[in-house]
């Protein structure tokens, strides 16, 4: 073996260890929810991390269902509300127009305003320009994201009294934090922790 392959192999097996990573509040799960949690804990001054089994960010609204059933658009308010005052930041420059004029958008949404110039809000919209908005979101608030990082069901939640202390993954990585959220859709952290 060549010095520079045995090099190159050293660095890979160094790259490849298992790590302890420690924030305030660790969120597993990339949907909407796991985004507005990480964002607003970053908001309240106390450290994040979100680990994700997907790649992508934004779970459904990312993923294909960009025409929210909103129906009174008053009550959404907060983060939500500034979601889609950034998707609408989006679509009010010319250039997010590559498929039709915006003159010719038929602009409705269940009855109301799709793109709602009053609030500046835009309801209806493209997956990419949902996934662009989360990813210009947690890079703003500087969120450290673990993608691929798939929770060990069997035996990578370690409880004390009651409650999760840690959480490791399949790649062996270990996760400690003081609190713990779950924001998949289907529960899986939740459904591993085991009270005894």
């Amino acid at each position: 073996m060549k010095i520079s392959q045995l090099a190159v192999l050293i660095l890979f097996s160094m790259g490849t260890e298992a790590a302890t990573r420690k924030a305030d509040i660790v969120i597993y799960g990339c949907t909407s929810g796991a985004i507005t949690a990480a964002v607003q804990t970053k908001k309240m001054g106390k450290s994040v991390m979100m680990v994700c089994p997907e790649e992508h960010l934004g779970g459904l609204t990312a993923g294909g269902l960009g025409w929210t059933d909103s129906g009174n658009k008053a009550v959404i308010g907060g983060l939500s509300r500034e979601f889609y005052h950034r998707v609408w930041q989006h679509y009010d420059k010319p250039e997010a127009w590559r498929w039709q004029k915006r003159e010719a958008y038929g602009n409705k949404g269940q009855g109301t305003e799709a793109l709602d110039k009053t609030s500046r809000t835009m309801w209806i919209f493209e997956p990419h320009v949902a996934e662009g908005v989360y990813e210009q979101w947690v890079k703003e608030t500087k969120i450290p994201i673990v993608r691929k990082a798939w929770l060990d069901r069997e035996k990578g939640v370690e409880m004390k009294d009651g409650r999760i202390v840690s959480i490791a993954t399949l790649d062996g990585n270990k996760y400690v934090a003081q609190m713990f959220i779950d924001a998949t859709y289907e529960g899986d952290l939740m459904a591993a922790a085991k009270v005894d």
